[in-house]
C-alpha cells in the first residue's frame, strides 16, 4: 500500500525544511532550503500545488527568489522564535551567500504544530512518505498568529497578482493537515478589520468570496 504524499504550501515547505535543519543542528543557507525542497518535490516526498507547472521537465517550479522572500518574512516576523533562534553570519560565505545557524530554545524545536520526522532512505521508483503531521491542532492559534500567517500569504498573492478565495486563505494558513479552527466568516472579519483588505462577497458560498489583493 502506497503512503500518501504530503501536499503543502510553499510557506509550509520552507517552515518544515528550516525546522529539519534546526532539529539536526545544521547551519544552512537559503539556497540549501531551496535545494532541499526541490529535491523532495522531485523525489515524490512532497507536493507544492501553488508552484505546479505544466509542460516542463519538472512538476514543481520552486524558485529561489520565492523561497528567499518567504524565509526572510518568516524570520522577520518571529515565526521561528518560540522554538529556536537563528543567527546569520556577519558576512557572505565565499562571496555568495549568508550562513544561518539555528539554536534550539528550551531543548526543543516544534514550529507551529508541524512534526517533521527524519527522512527514510529513498527506494528507487517508490515515493517516500512525507513527514508526519498532526491531524488536528491541540490549540487554536491566536488572532495575532492568524493575522501574521494571513498577512504573509496575502502579500505573496498580491505579488503574483492573484486573488485568493477565503477557502484558499483558510487552507494556506494551516500547518500541515492541522486545521486552525478558524471559519471563513472569522477570517473575513480579520482580513477586513485587521489587515485592511476588501473581501468581495460570493452569493453562493462565503468560502468562495475573494480577497481583493490586486
Amino acid at each position: 500500500m502506497c503512503n500518501q504524499v504530503q501536499s503543502v504550501t510553499l510557506q509550509t515547505a520552507v517552515l518544515m525544511q528550516v525546522k529539519e535543519f534546526a532539529q539536526n543542528n545544521t547551519p544552512f543557507s537559503v539556497h540549501d532550503i531551496t535545494t532541499a525542497i526541490r529535491n523532495k518535490t522531485a523525489q515524490g516526498e512532497l507536493e507544492v500545488p501553488e508552484v505546479e507547472v505544466q509542460g516542463a521537465s519538472f512538476r514543481f517550479d520552486v524558485r529561489h527568489v520565492k523561497v528567499k522572500a518567504l524565509f526572510d518574512e518568516l524570520w522577520r516576523t518571529g515565526v521561528f522564535d518560540p522554538d529556536f533562534t537563528i543567527t546569520r553570519s556577519p558576512q557572505l560565505v565565499n562571496n555568495q551567500y549568508f550562513l544561518y545557524t539555528p539554536s534550539p530554545i528550551n531543548g526543543g524545536v516544534a514550529v507551529v504544530g508541524i512534526s517533521v520526522a527524519p527522512q527514510a532512505p529513498l527506494t528507487a521508483g517508490v515515493p517516500v512518505s512525507a513527514p508526519s503531521v498532526p491531524t488536528a491542532s491541540i490549540f487554536r492559534p491566536s488572532r495575532k498568529e492568524i493575522m501574521t500567517r494571513a498577512s504573509i500569504y496575502l502579500s505573496n498573492c498580491a505579488a503574483r497578482n492573484f486573488r485568493p478565495s477565503l477557502k484558499q486563505v483558510q487552507s494556506a494558513i494551516k500547518r500541515g493537515d492541522a486545521s486552525t479552527g478558524w471559519s471563513c466568516e472569522e477570517l473575513q472579519n480579520l482580513i477586513e478589520t485587521d489587515l485592511g483588505y476588501t473581501v468581495v462577497d460570493n452569493p453562493d458560498n462565503v468560502s468562495k468570496a475573494q480577497v481583493a489583493t490586486v
